[in-house]
């Protein structure tokens, strides 16, 4: 049934860690320690357009479903991402494309999710390098993501590789340019 998690890692500590509310008590209790990414038939791939306009995004996606992998799909990187942390194997994917750029930022989205699965035993990148080795020029900095099982993330790497990251110039004028990355 629904319960009330929050998984947390340290920098200096390893793994990432769920605490779980207790209703009895009112205490978050540790109940997991996240400290591997295995590789496994799971993906949860988002932004979906980009197959039109990325074939490399294409090709990883027919990859996927050819070789019978789960599909995880809840619209939402967090509930995706913590999915993989539970199960301990798969990827999270999140392409940008001319045509769909990339709708996740940097800062407050992508680089905590990065974060905890590092910590807890994966690989992140944004198709070249870890975003977890990314700097930020503006809080509306947006990016292309992987998070997952080394393996996967390195398929992603070479399959779709890297695109121009983007940051709006205004959170009311969204008009796209290429970030100097």
């Amino acid at each position: 049934g629904p319960r009330v998690t929050v998984t947390v890692a340290f920098k200096g500590r390893e793994g990432a860690h769920e605490f779980t509310l207790y209703e009895g008590t009112g205490e978050f209790r540790r109940t997991n320690t996240f400290t591997e990414v295995a590789e496994g038939k799971l993906f949860a791939p988002g932004n979906l357009r980009c197959t039109v306009d990325s074939p490399g995004y294409k090709q990883l996606v027919d990859f996927w479903m050819g070789n019978e992998y789960s599909l995880r799909y809840s619209g939402g990187m967090v509930p995706d991402v913590l999915q993989l942390l539970t199960k301990r194997k798969g990827v999270f994917v999140a392409p940008s494309s001319p045509e769909s750029p990339a709708k996740l930022r940097l800062l407050y989205e992508v680089m905590p999710m990065a974060m905890l699965i590092e910590k807890g035993g994966g690989r992140s990148s944004d198709g070249r390098r870890s975003i977890l080795d990314r700097v930020t020029e503006t809080m509306e900095d947006r990016t292309q993501v992987a998070l997952g099982s080394a393996g996967e993330v390195k398929r992603f790497e070479e399959t779709v590789g890297f695109a121009n990251s983007y940051h709006v110039v205004s959170k009311d004028n969204p008009e796209w340019r290429p970030a100097a990355h």
